[in-house]
């Protein structure tokens, strides 16, 4: 047999087990390969662009591609944004600090320390991106810092000069990013947008098939809670990758907004009782049919053909009783799947706008400003401070040369993971660990490997060396923080300057700077760590009870739109550990207040308004019985109770509105005891 025929009968037989075997194994490689080459492209390119303009420190820029460089193009390209922009106000406050006391270098520490612990608040209230930005300020005035101690008067130009680094590091990341990455942020947004949807879907449809509430039926309600940061992470990234997105950015708030209102109204037909011999099996037949209509899963069909969908729609308001036996349980369940068919339409239509592109432009609504809980903030920034002053106090007394580095590097460690929750401490000490570990690399590269390269090619491939395993290992799922700590310590240890100078001292010094700065960074985690699931669940609970009560006093001025987003925030903000009773205690605190807001917008005037007044008032001192008979006495003065004859009755979505007061008092009663100053939660909520 001829060689050529051995070849061909070789290529012809099915591969092996093994083979394929060891191709499945290397296939989720691909990804994670990918995005190491890019982060490595990024990396040179920025060293490229700044060696061309002879800028003298073109380490910065490089390590900012290496920071902004993310795994998909929108999150990249939102974060580069941002990034600018607070390295701009971080360059800004600092120079200001340098006018402001140019020879009183305590009263600039304390300044700095004081700006970085402001910094270290903002990064916890805020979220996402802007929260990203709130971090690069304190990190960009510390860097300056310690850039410019040795002369201050030079502050201005070299932050123009470090802003024009950091800008070009962005530019370069988003370059390759633009080059190389199609862009599928849009896709996973619409992936989870979907499953979102058919979770609420099936969740609304199994209550309405079942009698009673069931730990079922809250795990599928905590389950659809749980998806809000993930939505809103997804969100920020589509609309950085597009223009046209983020213009309709008004369209995924809507949405958001539907979802929580579809959220409330699913956990109020969950514990209203319906009485033997009612109409609710025959509306919870009918209604079932009609929300079963709505697919998620087919929504470029439905985007099509808008129309379907707002007759289903209409077909379910259709179902509104205007007499039953039990006219207000049928109100009641008419109205969530309500709210429920109308969240899966705004999804859909979001869906249909991300995979096709078709779909108007709706107004952005206004966010308002909202605290989730300040402790966490407060901690943040309390960290930060503390970290700046015990550094500085190091250096200012031991007159360390290479002080200022390590209390940049102390800010970069305590601002970074300041957000993170229990996990900021194991996060800190990965990235220490990092640092140290690219302290000794970095040491060989740089007495063994640098002082034997001679052109800028050379160089980038030594780079490319270093930062694509890198960035394979950092987008991995093992300590990925202590990869990202050695592609961010990397260059300024290296001090790859424009020329390239080697100081062995220099070198030892800088990296002892960082892993100090690191290492106490993650001390003061330790000293002040953050607070522990059960803690924040409980704060989160008490803070909300502690606004209702203000709330039903009526010392709360904000309209429902404002404790809509308060509540959907601390929803947002309750940890993974929580337990089912605390997410319910936070749906049911945001349930009372939207009846709440409600009924004193309704009922305004005559006995009944005192008697609404008197049952907040009991409420809020803990008395949910009285609140109850009071209710009762709000019933009998407006007609709302279906046996009254009176003329003054309220309008249908007022009557269920106190509905759902009256069934949150009796299945809530325990919590809402808690609403009397000096009460604390139950025991699991």
């Amino acid at each position: 047999m001829s060689a050529d025929s051995e070849i061909r009968s070789i290529a012809g037989r099915p591969a092996r087990p093994e083979a394929r075997a060891a191709v499945a194994a290397l296939l989720p490689l691909v990804p994670r390969l990918l995005f190491g080459l890019r982060l490595a492209a990024s990396v040179c390119l920025a060293l490229y662009v700044t060696y061309y303009l002879e800028l003298p420190n073109p380490f910065w820029a490089a390590t900012t591609a290496a920071i902004v460089c993310q795994p998909n193009l929108g999150a990249s390209l939102q974060k580069g944004r941002f990034r600018a922009l607070g390295t701009a106000i971080g360059a800004l406050a600092l120079v200001c600090l340098l006018a402001l006391f140019p020879q009183q270098r305590i009263a600039l520490l304390l300044c700095l320390a004081l700006w970085c612990g402001l910094c270290g608040f903002a990064v916890v209230l805020l979220r996402n991106s802007a929260a990203y930005a709130a971090g690069l300020s304190g990190i960009t005035a510390a860097i300056l810092f310690a850039d410019s101690i040795s002369d201050p008067t030079s502050a201005f130009f070299l932050g123009i000069t470090r802003v024009s680094e950091i800008c070009i590091g962005i530019l370069a990341a988003a370059a390759v990013l633009l080059i190389t990455d199609p862009g599928t942020a849009r896709l996973a947004l619409a992936s989870l947008m979907e499953r979102i949807a058919q979770q609420l879907r099936t969740g609304f449809l199994d209550t309405l098939a079942t009698e009673g509430e069931t730990p079922d039926m809250q795990a599928a309600r905590r389950n659809v809670v749980k998806t809000l940061t993930p939505l809103h992470i997804a969100i920020d990234a589509a609309t950085g990758e597009s223009g046209s997105l983020y213009a309709r950015r008004g369209n995924f708030r809507i949405a958001i907004a539907s979802l929580i209102d579809a959220l409330v109204g699913w956990r109020n037909v969950s514990h209203h009782p319906f009485p033997d011999g009612s109409d609710a099996p025959s509306v919870q037949q009918a209604l079932a049919a009609g929300i079963s209509r709505i697919n998620p899963a087919a929504a470029e069909r439905y985007g099509s053909d808008a129309d379907a969908v707002r007759d289903i729609i209409a077909d379910i308001e259709t179902l509104r009783p205007e007499s039953a036996k039990d006219v207000l349980s049928a109100r009641l369940l008419v109205d969530a799947a309500h709210k429920v068919a109308i969240c899966l339409a705004q999804f859909m239509q979001a869906i249909t706008l991300l995979r096709t592109g078709a779909g108007g432009r709706l107004p952005p609504q206004s966010q308002p400003l909202v605290i989730a809980d300040s402790l966490p903030a407060w901690l943040a920034g309390a960290r930060a401070f503390l970290s700046v002053v015990t550094v500085a106090l190091f250096w200012v007394t031991s007159a360390w040369p290479t002080g200022p580095f390590a209390i940049a590097f102390a800010v970069i460690s305590t601002l970074i993971f300041a957000s993170f929750a229990e996990e900021a401490r194991a996060r800190a000490a990965d990235y220490t660990i990092g640092v140290a570990v690219m302290s000794v690399l970095g040491s060989v590269i740089y007495f063994y490997v640098l002082p034997t390269l001679s052109t800028f090619p050379a160089l980038m491939g030594l780079l490319f060396l270093l930062y694509v395993p890198l960035g394979m290992m950092q987008v991995g799922t093992w300590h990925s923080v202590l990869f990202l700590a050695m592609s961010i310590a990397s260059l300024p240890l290296l001090g790859i300057g424009n020329p390239v100078a080697y100081d062995p001292a220099g070198y030892f010094n800088i990296a002892l700077a960082i892993l100090t700065g690191s290492a106490v960074g993650t001390l003061f985690f330790v000293i002040l760590p953050p607070l522990g699931p059960e803690r924040r669940a409980r704060r989160l609970i008490s803070l909300s009870a502690r606004d209702l009560r203000r709330l039903l006093l009526d010392q709360d001025r904000h309209d429902e739109r404002h404790w809509r987003a308060l509540l959907s925030r601390r929803l947002e903000s309750i940890p993974a550990q929580a337990t089912l009773e605390q997410h319910g205690a936070l749906l049911a605190l945001l349930a009372i207040g939207h009846a709440v807001h409600r009924l004193r917008a309704a009922v305004t005037s005559g006995e009944g308004a005192r008697a609404l007044v008197t049952a907040f008032t009991a409420l809020a001192e803990g008395e949910p019985s009285v609140a109850l008979a009071c209710l009762e006495i709000v019933e009998r003065q407006t007609g709302t109770d279906t046996s009254s004859t009176a003329s003054t009755a309220l309008p249908a979505d007022v009557q269920t509105e106190m509905a759902v007061l009256a069934d949150a008092i009796r299945t809530n009663s325990a919590l809402l005891a808690m609403l009397a100053p000096g009460r604390t939660p139950p025991s699991g909520q």
